[in-house]
């Protein structure tokens, strides 16, 4: 029993040193949004140690304009997520209930987009928005994410509504309800771990989206926030503590998003990944 407790207490006290070198980034972000701008890298002490400076939020969040930079995030994320889930819904449903030439051969096209780097695409992207108009636009962004989003919410999709008794579908159909009716009041309501899982993993990819808006924004007005985090590192002077204060206002919704919805995350995760 001893030598049992002894090996229990070795392996809390690594998880517990490892749970801190996890967290210490974070930890190190708020105590320098926290400090003056010269001891953030002059002093070690993780927190200040004379005054803290609470009004750099202050400033980021309203002199600096991230309220505006927050609602292009906000927007641009609502409508790729509500695509996502309402196009690759449909797509899913057609792979698992329904017969049509083909069929395992599109699916598995689609999964084969998963090993496609997203950054070897960026040019055809900008060509194709350059031809189509809709460069230096949020509809610029939203589109290609929603494409990016596609092969894991169908997979996620077609596995989980595959988990769903077939019996139900053809209840459904005999007594006349059409394809639309059957997804959205049947199939839909018992796949919410999938759509949390769906929402989720996307909400983490676009909120946090860098590369694909900075090459398709120009204007200031509709950068969003991992941008309007960048241009507080392009002075001369870098200030830590406004960089730092701008970072964890930008990862405040991800953080809150995610430890909210873990407990459906897990769900769908693990019931879209059974196959049946």
């Amino acid at each position: 029993m001893k030598k049992q407790g002894s090996k229990r207490l070795v392996i809390y006290l690594v998880l517990l040193a490892w749970g801190f070198i996890c967290i210490y980034p974070m930890l190190w972000m708020i105590g320098a949004s926290l400090k003056e701008p010269l001891d953030v890298m002059s002093s070690y002490a993780l927190f200040p140690t004379k005054k803290w400076l609470w009004e750099t939020y202050y400033n980021v969040w309203n002199r600096l304009g991230f309220f505006k930079y927050f609602l292009n995030s906000l927007s641009v994320t609502v409508w790729t997520l509500v695509l996502i889930n309402l196009i690759y819904s449909f797509t899913g449903f057609a792979f698992a209930k329904l017969k049509f030439p083909g069929k395992t051969i599109f699916f598995y096209m689609f999964l084969g987009m998963m090993f496609v780097p997203g950054i070897t695409v960026l040019v055809p992207i900008y060509l194709t928005e350059n031809y189509l108009g809709i460069l230096d636009t949020h509809l610029g962004v939203i589109l290609p994410m929603v494409n990016g989003g596609a092969p894991f919410a169908i997979f996620l999709f077609r596995n989980y509504f595959q988990t769903i008794p077939h019996e139900i579908y053809e209840s459904a159909k005999m007594e006349g309800a059409g394809i639309s009716r059957i997804l959205f009041q049947i199939y839909l309501p018992l796949a919410l771990p999938a759509i949390i899982t769906i929402t989720t993993m996307n909400f983490l990819g676009s909120w946090n989206s860098l590369v694909l808006p900075m090459i398709v924004l120009n204007d200031h007005k509709l950068f969003t926030l991992p941008l309007a985090v960048m241009l507080l590192d392009t002075g001369v002077f870098r200030q830590w503590n406004v960089l730092m204060a701008g970072s964890l206002i930008s990862i405040v919704p991800v953080v809150i998003t995610f430890f909210s919805l873990q407990k459906y995350y897990l769900q769908g995760l693990a019931a879209g990944a059974v196959k049946s």
